[in-house]
């Protein structure tokens, strides 16, 4: 089986997680010097972080949730859409940083 890259990857998790239900928004987890760079340069970059070390993957994620889901819930959810966006069975641990959204009341 073929190995995917983290720069094949981290497209892949994006769109998967944008799928999960509950998930409100997406924010970059990736470096601030990175995003910058991409932004001078023009160039697409993805808002998951993909860190490839010793054959294995850290996968890290931001979303927001609403304050009426279960954010546990949803964080699973997201962790196995995450881990399921490969094709490959390189071992990842995925990482899902939870942001509440609160809507002031209308």
């Amino acid at each position: 089986m073929t190995t995917i890259t983290a720069a094949e990857l981290a497209p892949r998790i994006d769109l998967a997680v944008t799928a999960v239900e509950g998930v409100r928004e997406v924010y970059s987890a990736r470096p601030v010097v990175a995003r910058a760079f991409e932004h001078v340069t023009d160039a697409d970059g993805s808002l998951t972080a993909v860190d490839e070390t010793a054959g294995a993957r850290a996968i890290t994620v931001c979303i927001g949730v609403s304050r009426d889901d279960d954010a546990a819930a949803v964080a699973a959810a997201v962790a196995a859409a995450a881990r399921g966006a490969g094709d490959d069975e390189t071992p990842s641990s995925v990482r899902v940083r939870v942001s509440r959204l609160i809507v002031p009341a209308s």
